[in-house]
């Protein structure tokens, strides 16, 4: 007797036992090493999945297991004569009519019973029962699912969930989280492959998580918008992935935050996703057109408490205001009150939802309030002034494009240094083209560039006229930073922008317009002036676009009040027009 036989089973038994454990602590999946013994179909598709999942433990045991099974294989000798078998045709003829009687005998008898109906035979029974605890493993299964180890591609995920994973979450500014970051969340996830979607709300009507289906895996997105200044503290907790602001982070912000997520201010971790404009609202029943920012502040710090005072009606004015963690107060507090010296009336009403703040102002004809440019709605926008020397400008998505409108300002969103690859994507996404466009769908100003046509301005340099009657204007202009011709963070990726745009508009040409703050000699400001007009010439034709002509016009037409810092950033620019 051949005593390797004797051993085999339970030796190779005792491996596909060792096989399934480690199948199962490595990948969570589970197989049947009883099954594997007796099914040889079960056996080599077990072997060849778990072969292909690259696991040097589960790799070495199934060389081990293919070895044994090959010796198995080997033909026994059957040299003996007398240890074969009887065949049915080597019985004799008597014994071989007598059981071909006794076959028809039954086989007759099983003819004429009723057939039995499934769920009445005890055995059938056994068999579903056991099928319903079929391992995951079976003809059906793909190397994909067992390395992943996803539900059998019959079970199907339908949202909500109880326990997602959380994909990331985003923080911050409430002009952002209200419309636009659901947007770009939703049109992110569709380049994904992402088809289904499901958000849930809390009774914070700023708060909300977006549900997700992808790979048969449930996921979601946190979103609260509490305020710009919610986005740099929740990033530092570790609260928030990404920072939602309508305000640039400060100087005491980057600093707190440089250990652990980099330096924030930088063009990597900075992303600039559209522009919005602080729109002064009024009652549509108010006869106020227009107000300097000097006015205003003093509306708003409770000095002028009158319509009448400002050539309105004779009622007094009620005031509202966003909430201290909003940016969109942070943004107006700089550009209007702490330019003045002013503080914010105590009666002001304050709220934390523009929505609300817009509802309020259309509903009392005594209302005035600052809010985004896309939450006018029912409302009337005044025009606004810097001051004496500077026009007078409604906010419209052109003068709020080009940031020529007072009260403009930058959204961001911010990622640390060390951010997942799907936080920068989503990043990336905001500020291209697509995101670009969904920005303007949601009634914020995209970056996108559009083009315009400007008129001769009084008091203009005669050259700059001309131009108004040869050439368009772009969208967008180029800002530096304070004494030197670096480009801000917005500035480097609109010269991939316009770049493109240029692609797309073969055979026109471009003319760059320099301008300087007023701070200095005015001489050395228009060669100043100049000298950036020359670094973006220098940058856009190294890239192969044709500049037409260059010019520097100094501290000349202003666009904002030169005695703040905002003012002077927005008077150091670069005007891009079309021929």
């Amino acid at each position: 007797m051949n005593s390797r036989g004797t051993t085999q089973k339970p030796n190779i038994k005792l491996q596909y036992e060792k096989l399934a454990l480690l199948a199962k602590e490595a990948f969570s999946i589970d197989i049947s090493a009883d099954k594997m013994l007796l099914d040889e179909q079960y056996q080599s598709l077990v072997l060849n999945e778990l072969g292909a999942l690259e696991h040097d433990e589960i790799s070495a045991l199934i060389v081990s297991i293919k070895q044994v099974i090959s010796n198995n294989a080997q033909p026994a000798n059957t040299n003996s004569q007398s240890n074969a078998k009887p065949t049915l045709f080597s019985l004799p003829l008597y014994l071989l009519l007598a059981v071909i009687m006794v076959v028809g005998l039954i086989g007759g008898w099983l003819f004429l019973q009723p057939a039995a109906t499934p769920s009445s035979s005890p055995s059938e029974s056994v068999v579903q029962s056991s099928a319903v605890n079929t391992p995951i493993i079976n003809d059906q299964t793909t190397i994909q699912n067992i390395a992943s180890a996803q539900p059998a591609p019959s079970t199907v995920l339908t949202l909500p969930v109880s326990a997602p994973k959380l994909a990331f979450k985003i923080h911050g500014s409430n002009t952002i989280g209200e419309k636009l970051a659901p947007a770009l969340i939703e049109g992110f996830l569709k380049t994904q492959g992402v088809e289904t979607f499901y958000w849930q709300t809390t009774d914070e009507s700023v708060e909300k998580t977006l549900q997700y289906i992808k790979n048969n895996q449930a996921y979601a997105v946190e979103l609260h918008a509490h305020g710009s200044s919610t986005a740099f503290s929740d990033l530092l907790s570790g609260r928030a992935d990404i920072g939602m602001a309508s305000r640039r982070v400060k100087r005491d912000e980057v600093q707190r935050l440089l250990p652990s997520l980099g330096d924030l201010s930088k063009v990597g971790n900075e992303h600039i996703i559209g522009l919005d404009g602080l729109a002064i609202i009024v009652n549509q029943n108010n006869t106020l057109k227009s107000l300097s920012t000097e006015n205003l502040a003093k509306v708003f710090a409770g000095e002028i408490a009158n319509w009448s005072e400002l050539g309105g009606p004779d009622l007094p004015i009620k005031v509202f205001a966003r909430d201290k963690k909003s940016g969109t107060w942070d943004t107006f507090k700089n550009l209007v009150l702490k330019k003045f010296k002013k503080n914010l009336v105590k009666d002001a009403q304050r709220l934390e939802s523009s929505s609300d703040l817009s509802t309020l102002v259309s509903q009392d004809e005594s209302a005035i309030g600052f809010i985004g440019l896309s939450y006018i709605r029912h409302n009337k926008a005044l025009s606004i002034s810097e001051g004496e020397g500077t026009t007078s400008i409604f906010p419209t998505r052109f003068t709020i494009g080009t940031e020529d409108y007072a009260l403009s300002r930058r959204l961001y969103l911010y990622t640390p240094t060390q951010a997942s690859d799907l936080i920068k994507d989503f990043a990336s996404y905001a500020i291209s083209r697509e995101g670009q466009s969904l920005v303007e769908d949601t009634g914020l100003i995209s970056q996108n560039i559009r083009i315009e046509t400007v008129y001769p301005l009084d008091g203009a340099p005669r050259k700059y006229n001309e131009y108004t009657r040869e050439a368009k204007r772009l969208s967008l202009n180029f800002h530096f930073n304070y004494a030197d011709k670096v480009l801000d963070n917005k500035g480097k990726r609109d010269l991939q922008r316009l770049i493109e745009f240029m692609e797309e508009n073969p055979g026109r040409r471009l003319v760059l317009m320099g301008f300087s703050d007023s701070i200095g000699n005015s001489q050395k400001n228009k060669l100043l002036s100049l000298k950036r007009a020359m670094a973006v010439e220098k940058e856009l034709i190294s890239r192969g676009v044709h500049v037409m002509s260059v010019e520097g016009f100094g501290e000349l037409l202003p666009i904002a009040n030169n005695e703040t810092e905002v003012g002077r950033e927005r008077n150091r620019r670069v005007e891009v027009w079309l021929m």
